[in-house]
Parts: C-alpha cells; structure tokens; sequence
C-alpha cells in the first residue's frame, strides 16, 4: 500500500480490513486535513464505513480524527438535506455523539426551515428532538448501513422529545449509499 492514499480511494479500491486500525486513522487523517472532507464522494465514505471491521470504526471514533469524520459529515449535512417535510416552523435536532476518547460526547444542533438546514456545534436553540448514539451507530447511521429504527428498538439509539419527528429525520436527508 502506498505512504498516503486518499479517502476516495480507500473507499473505492482498498478492503480496509486489510489495513491496520492505525493505517486507517491515518489514511482518514490525512484525507480530512485542511478541511479535505469536502472533497470526499459521500457513497466511497459509506462503501467504506460498510467495509470497516466494528473494531476499526470503534478506534477511528475514539482517536484524534474522530473529530475531523464529525466536522466532516455536519459540515456537509446541508447539502443532503430534502426540503421534504421542511416547514415554516424552524425544527431543532440535537445530536450528541457519545464514546469520545475522554469520556465524553461531540454534539451539534441542526435546525430546519423553509427548506435549509443549518448546523452549529452551539446548541442554542430548544430541539424538538435529541437523537444520542454512539460514534460508530452514528457512523453507520448517516452512511444508510444501519436503520436507525433498529437502533432505537435495541436502545443504541437513544431519542428524546418528539420520537415521530426523530422517525421521519431520515426521509429528510438524501443519505448516501454504499
């Protein structure tokens, strides 16, 4: 394997599970650098997440890059959003993205009118909704290799405040597939 690949690649030709939990972190480090996720084809991230051994993503989201993967997907989430279901009404979602290497959790609001979506790491709004998982679910989730229906029945998915607003997030965004 080359010193440096790209993400799209990695996605495209390359079996992760052959990589070591380092040369992945590695590869989506240098992929992600200087705000490199724009550059990342939305189906090789999912092709990629899909291909990637539990274990693996489980390191990805408790290293350094986890941060850059969530900025990464946030920062991008407008872009996937169907105005299907928008409204007049502004719809807050707060997303708390648990299992972070401290302990702790990432978390972002989006808010939805009028058929935008704007994201911010401030949660300063009231939400009508709170979805809380861990980044791996998360991973899965915005990539469509796991239903997020599942995770709420097997409680990896945690949801509080309007639960059929929570449902319906999903026919709201265009999620790539793998």
């Amino acid at each position: 394997m080359p010193e440096k690949i790209d993400v799209n690649e990695l996605g495209r030709s390359v079996d992760p599970k052959s990589l070591s939990d380092e040369q992945l972190v590695d590869a989506l480090r240098d992929g992600l650098a200087d705000g490199g996720g724009k550059d990342i084809d939305p189906s090789l991230f999912a092709r990629l997440v899909k291909s990637t051994r539990k274990g693996q993503l489980e390191t990805v989201m408790s290293s350094d890059v986890r941060r850059p993967v969530l900025d990464a997907i946030f920062g991008r989430m407008a872009e996937f959003y169907s105005s299907k279901g928008s409204s007049a009404k502004r719809q807050v979602v707060h997303w708390h993205i648990t299992g972070a290497a401290d302990g702790g959790s990432d978390s972002y609001q989006t808010a939805m009118q009028h058929g935008t979506c704007e994201v911010s790491e401030q949660l300063a709004e009231e939400p009508r909704t709170e979805l809380t998982m861990d980044g791996t679910q998360f991973l899965k989730v915005v990539t469509n290799n796991a239903s997020p229906v599942t995770l709420f029945m097997t409680r990896k998915l945690k949801v509080s405040g309007d639960v059929g607003f929570a449902t319906a997030l999903q026919k709201m965004f265009t999620i790539p597939t793998a």
